[in-house]
This record gives structure tokens, sequence and C-alpha cells, in this order.
């Protein structure tokens, strides 16, 4: 029995190492490559592009071996960083608010009531995520065009284009995780408000909104990471007027070089919101990412 006893808890031993091996894995694959560019943004571009491992003096170095604040200061400088900082932030939050405004009442009605395609359409949501966003950057191209050209109402390099195009695609994935923590709330919390004097809407907004605000908060944060982080779309139909930071970060790499430095730092710099948004929200993030998964 004590040999049992023994095996059993040296093969949990063995599972708790191999899971905690596994995580910093993991951590060091996430963490150092952006380590790297922490210490890239302190760095003079010469020593960033001088790197030789055969020479003492020119190996690559965590430390930088003589450390500048310049690259920070010149982050707008050379290129318009500020503006295409601007811009992500109108487009994320349009996006944010427009995808959890949509997603929470079609969640809703997934999740409470019985009617005929329900199965259908759950179904239709769920296989949008089966094809890769590539296949719809030629049709939302030509789309754009063809209403501007008959309407007058310009779609391209503007953030109500841009807006919409990735409230459309953060729709259904914020629907579905949506709706499968909304199954969790038991059904009797909205029968009880509506024998209160509640209708259903109100029931909704009322009731079931504050029950439901990690689901609700994953969904948001969710929609406003993809839109902040979306490259394809945004290098077809942006512009000028539009040009979000994930486009905008290439302009440190002219015909003539690569700023490397000022690159690195802009990195560090229009990384700060979604760390900051990530970081305050992150309890009601997790809840909702766990119980949508697990419920329903």
């Amino acid at each position: 029995m004590k040999t049992r006893k023994a095996r059993v808890r040296s093969a949990k031993r063995l599972k708790q190492v191999a899971t905690y091996l596994a995580v910093l894995l993991v951590a060091l694959v996430v963490l150092v490559p952006y380590a790297w560019m922490v210490s890239g943004s302190f760095k003079e571009t010469l020593e960033l592009q001088s790197s030789d491992v055969t020479i003492p003096e020119l190996r690559p170095s965590w430390i930088p071996r003589g450390p500048t604040l310049r690259n920070y200061r010149e982050v707008n400088l050379t290129v318009p960083m500020l503006r295409y900082f601007r811009h992500s932030i109108i487009i994320s939050l349009g996006t944010m608010v427009a995808a959890t405004l949509l997603a929470l009442p079609a969640a809703y009605a997934l999740s409470r009531f019985n009617f005929r395609g329900r199965g259908v359409y759950t179904v239709s949501v769920l296989a949008t995520q089966m094809l890769p966003g590539i296949l719809f950057l030629i049709p939302y191209y030509l789309i754009f065009t063809t209403v501007s050209r008959h309407t007058g109402i310009p779609l391209r390099d503007t953030y109500g284009g841009m807006i919409f195009t990735y409230t459309s695609f953060a729709l259904p994935f914020s629907i579905v995780m949506l709706r499968s923590y909304l199954n969790g709330i038991p059904l009797e919390i909205d029968e009880q408000a509506m024998i209160d004097g509640c209708t259903q809407l109100r029931a909704l907004w009322t009731v079931i909104v504050p029950l439901a605000t990690p689901g609700i908060a994953a969904v948001a944060i969710y929609a406003f990471i993809m839109a902040w982080n979306e490259v394809l779309f945004a290098s077809v139909l942006t512009g000028r007027s539009t040009k979000t930071v994930a486009i905008g970060i290439m302009d440190y790499i002219t015909a003539t070089g690569a700023n490397w430095g000022g690159m690195m730092a802009a990195c560090i710099v229009i990384s700060i919101p979604v760390l900051v948004l990530f970081t305050s929200m992150q309890r009601y993030i997790v809840e909702g990412l766990i119980a949508g998964a697990t419920k329903g």
C-alpha cells in the first residue's frame, strides 16, 4: 500500500514538474524577444547593426554598452508615430464598443430563446472562423470601392470603414464566447426580474449585464487587441488618414537604411496601452475566458 501511494505521489510530482517546465518554456518563448526589444530600444543603431559574434567587442549583449534615451526622444521625429497611435486608438476603441454592443444582444438571444434556425445560425457563425482572413481581403476592397463609387460614401481610409471591417471579424467569436458565458447564468434570474415588472430588454441591461461583466470584459478586450494588432487589412484599406501603428512601424525601414533602435522604442511605446488595459482587467478576462470555454 505504501509503495502504491509513493508511486502516486511520485507521478503527481512528476506531472507538476512537467507542467512547470512547460509553463517556463512558453514564458521564455514569449518574454525573451520582448526583453531583447527592450534592450535594443536603449542601444544606438550602430551597436545593433554592427554585432559580430566572432569579435568579443561586438558580440550581442543584453546590456547596452552605451545606454541612450535618444530612440525614445526621437520616436516621433522621423516617423509620425503619435498620429498613427491616435488612429489605432480610435479604430480599436470603436471596434471594441461596436463588437461588444452587437455581440451582447445576439448572444443573449442565442442563449435564452428557442427559435427556428438557431442551431444553423450558431454553426454558421462558428464556420466563419475556419476561413483565413486573406480570403476576404479582395472582396472587402471591391465592396468599399463599389459603395464609394455609387453612393459617394467613403469607406476606404476612413475610421468608419476600418471599424466596420474589424467589427465584422470580431463578432463571430465574441457572440459564441459570450453566449457560452450567458448559458451559465440561470434562466430563473430573467424570469424573476420579469415577475418584478422588468421587460425582457430591461432585464438584460439591469440584471444580466452586471452578472455577465467578466464575459463582456473578455469580449471587449479581445476586440480591442484584434483591431490593434491587425496588419493584413490595415495594409490595404488604410491610407494617410487612418494608418495604424501596426503598419506605421514599418516606416522606420527605408530604402537607405533601417532605424532598428527607433523601431524597438516605438514598439515599446505602442505596446503600453495593451499592457495597461490587459493588466487592469486581467481578473475579468481570465474569468470570462474560462467560463466561456467551460459553460454551456
